[in-house]
C-alpha cells in the first residue's frame, strides 16, 4: 500500500492541500487589497500633486501679472515724470521770456495785489528781486486793484530788503507775518494741478 492509499496519510495530505489553498487564497486576497490600496493612494497622491501643481501654477501666473502691472505702472510714472518735466521746462522758458518784456510789470502788480489780499493787513512792505524790480507806481496800481477786488484799502511801501528769486514778498510792518509770492513758490502751488492735468492727458491718450 502506497502512502497515498493510506487513509491517514491521504487525510493529512488533503488537509495540507486545503490549508495551502486557503493560505494562497488569503495571500491573493491580501495582495489584491494591497494593490487596490496602493492604487487608491497613488490616485490620491496624483490628485493632490495635480492640485498642488495647479495652485503653484496659479500663484506663478498671479506673480507674473503683478510684476507686469508693476512694470506698466513704473513705465507710466516715468512717462508722466518726463512729460511733467518737459511742461515745467517749457513754462519756465516762457516765463523767462515774459519777464524780459515791459508788460511783465502788470503781472507783478497782480502778484502784489494777490499777496496783499492774502496778507490781509492795512499796511505792508513789498520786497522784490533785482530780476523783477517794483516801483512806487506799481504799488499804487496794486493798491487800486486790491480796492477794486475787495473794497479794502491797503498802503504799500517798498521794503529795502531784496529777495533772491523772481517775484515779490509782502510782510507786515513788524515783519511777523509775510506772504511769499516769488515765482518758484507760485510754481509749487500749482504743481498738483499741473500733475493732475498731465495724468488726465496721458490717460486720454492711452484710451484712444
Amino acid at each position: 500500500m502506497t502512502s497515498e492509499e493510506n487513509p491517514l496519510i491521504r487525510g493529512i495530505l488533503d488537509d495540507a492541500r486545503k490549508k495551502a489553498d486557503e493560505i494562497i487564497s488569503s495571500a491573493d486576497a491580501e495582495a489584491s487589497s494591497i494593490v487596490k490600496e496602493a492604487e487608491l493612494r497613488a490616485e490620491k497622491e496624483k490628485s493632490s500633486a495635480e492640485k498642488s501643481y495647479a495652485l503653484r501654477l496659479e500663484q506663478i501666473k498671479l506673480r507674473e501679472e503683478s510684476a507686469r502691472r508693476n512694470i506698466d505702472r513704473l513705465s507710466e510714472l516715468k512717462n508722466l515724470d518726463t512729460a511733467y518735466k518737459e511742461i515745467m521746462a517749457e513754462a519756465e522758458s516762457r516765463i523767462a521770456a515774459k519777464m524780459a518784456e515791459p508788460s511783465f510789470s502788470d503781472v507783478l502788480v497782480d502778484w502784489i495785489a494777490e499777496a496783499a489780499i492774502g496778507l490781509d493787513r492795512k499796511e505792508a512792505k513789498v520786497a522784490f528781486s533785482v530780476k523783477t524790480p517794483v516801483t512806487d507806481v506799481m504799488l499804487r496800481a496794486a493798491e487800486d486793484k486790491v480796492r477794486e477786488l475787495t473794497g479794502a484799502s491797503v498802503r504799500l511801501s517798498i521794503d529795502p530788503i531784496r529777495i533772491g528769486g523772481a517775484g515779490v514778498m509782502l510782510s507786515s510792518l513788524d515783519g511777523k507775518v509775510s506772504y511769499n509770492n516769488q515765482l518758484e513758490v507760485r510754481i509749487r502751488r500749482y504743481q498738483r494741478d499741473i500733475k493732475r492735468i498731465v495724468q488726465e492727458e496721458n490717460a486720454r491718450e492711452n484710451s484712444r
